[in-house]
């Protein structure tokens, strides 16, 4: 160790010497060189600081290679290899709502992310002038009670039954020719239902539409007799069956009005003529009743018919000032809305959506050949813990995506999903092929296709990490995705974001691989 620290001191004090022997000739030079020679030494320290800065720019940029990632075409489509699919989230029970009419926005008695029961005034548009003719129209038809009320009421009796007996045929008809286009063949508990139940249990609508046939039944037997009983208890019994009619109507709406019903524009219009019979018809029996219980039963048919017209006014001007109520259709969480107070809306805005977040479901869609191996009621694993069981597979094709829309039911903790997050479903074990084109067009998503001027490209990475180019022949655009008709297989890795890349170019591929 001494002659270590010998040998160092040794050493600076040979550099010292030969600094100061350097200085003092460095001294001795005419001033014009000494600067020549300053400048010299500059240049030399400064180009060097130079080199080895550009030596580490070089190593520098070898390590800011671009990261790609890389994933089967078919895990992107949604299709893959019949392993697993792409779906989205969604709420079984979700309604988006949309303004009847135009007008500013008068109030909003709820916020984002709020619950709501069914039937709750969301928001309400400027309605002065339709309340003001509500008020007229209550005031009309008050008025024509009045006049009827003022005939004799000799044929009381004559006239409750006159109502019990119209109002039979017409309810009669509004079951058999238009509610009934909502059910099938018999079943169990009654005519199968044609839609989904939605909220309801499975035996609700059958055991109900059975149940109302007892009661017409009934009524029906009672007509024949009904001269020899008493008018109120035969308006009872008749009421006490519109309103059975109309309990079942009002859930056939929900069910109709839910998202995703598949109800038709006939059997809507059924539903909507169906409702308005039997409204007028159980608003006919009840007025009857009072009639007969104050004996003010007139025997004057162009008195009745005032008193309908007015009725008729009255329910038209309450018809245009419920279009001004922005009403939740259902109960649930009020996921979208976009109005405040002092807004101007159009007829036909989305102001909306409710939804019952806590029952959720999987939509996701497969091609024809894996729709053959599947089934409802089979077991499915929603992002790989959670599972769930395919409650539908449609028959037919989706006109958008052309392919075959299933929906999956969340029968575990769903703690994890949130309405419309998107997420990856492992179907069971399917037989389908991997590799080659799936049935129907690949809908890639658009950042994964390079749009050039003169083609479109997906892009692979060869074996030296570079950037390779394959052109494929595209077809629509469904939002934010793209038919891809040819030129890539659902097996191809393909990179999954093309945008600022070139072929050629040297990328890292990401070390995280996305489940195929």
């Amino acid at each position: 160790m001494n002659a270590l620290i010998a040998r160092a001191k040794g050493a600076i004090s040979y550099i010292t010497n030969r600094f100061r022997s350097f200085w003092g000739w460095y001294r001795t030079q005419k001033p014009w060189k000494q600067v020549a020679m300053g400048i010299a030494a500059a240049v030399v320290l400064i180009g060097g600081i130079s080199f080895l800065h550009s030596l580490g720019k070089v190593d520098e940029g070898q390590n800011e290679l671009r990261t790609v990632t890389l994933a089967s075409a078919g895990s992107l489509s949604g299709t893959g290899d019949g392993a697993s699919v792409i779906g989205t989230v969604r709420s079984i029970a979700e309604a988006q709502i949309l303004a009847e009419s135009g007008g500013t926005v008068r109030s909003v008695r709820t916020q984002q992310g709020a619950g709501v029961p069914a039937g709750f005034v969301i928001a309400e548009l400027e309605n002065a002038s339709q309340r003001a003719t509500v008020l007229q129209a209550e005031g009309a038809y008050d008025a024509a009670v009045a006049a009827r009320n003022s005939v004799s009421p000799v044929d009381a009796a004559l006239g409750a039954r006159n109502t019990y007996q119209s109002a039979f045929s017409a309810i009669e008809y509004a079951l058999e020719n238009q509610v009934d286009s909502f059910y099938g063949t018999p079943g169990p508990y009654g005519p199968n239902f044609t839609l989904g139940e939605g909220s309801f249990s499975q035996s609700y609508f059958p055991s109900k539409r059975a149940e109302l046939d007892r009661m017409i039944d009934a009524w029906r037997v009672n007509l024949a007799s009904a001269a020899s009983r008493d008018p109120e208890q035969l308006l009872g019994e008749a009421i006490a069956t519109a309103n059975a009619a109309n309990e079942l109507l009002s859930s056939i709406a929900e069910v109709t009005n839910a998202s995703g019903s598949n109800a038709s524009a006939t059997q809507v219009a059924n539903l909507a003529s169906a409702r308005a019979t039997i409204s007028a018809q159980a608003s006919a029996l009840a007025s009857a009743r009072e009639a007969y219980r104050s004996k003010n039963v007139g025997s004057s048919a162009s008195v009745d018919a005032s008193v309908k017209q007015a009725l008729g006014s009255l329910r038209g001007a309450q018809a245009q000032l419920e279009k001004t109520l922005i009403r939740a259709p259902l109960a649930g969480t009020v996921n979208f809305l976009p109005i405040r107070v002092g807004d101007y809306v159009t007829a036909y805005t989305h102001v909306a959506t409710v939804a019952q977040n806590g029952a959720l479901e999987v939509v996701t869609y497969v091609s024809e050949d894996e729709r053959e191996q599947l089934s409802a009621g089979e077991k499915v694993t929603i992002n790989e813990n959670v599972p769930g069981v395919i409650t539908r597979v449609a028959p037919a094709l989706d006109p958008t995506t052309r392919q075959i829309e299933v929906h999956v039911a969340v029968t575990g903790d769903a703690t994890g999903l949130v309405n419309g997050q998107s997420v990856r479903v492992q179907l069971p074990n399917t037989d389908v092929v991997a590799t080659g084109a799936v049935a129907g067009p690949l809908m890639l998503p658009l950042a994964s296709v390079k749009l050039r001027a003169n083609d479109r490209v997906v892009f692979t990475v060869d074996t030296e990490g570079r950037i390779v180019g394959n052109p494929v022949t595209i077809g629509a655009v469904h939002g934010d995705r793209i038919e891809v008709l040819s030129g890539v297989s659902s097996d191809m890795r393909i990179v999954t974001d093309a945008r600022g890349l070139a072929e050629g170019e040297k990328v890292r591929i990401a070390d995280t691989v996305i489940a195929e």
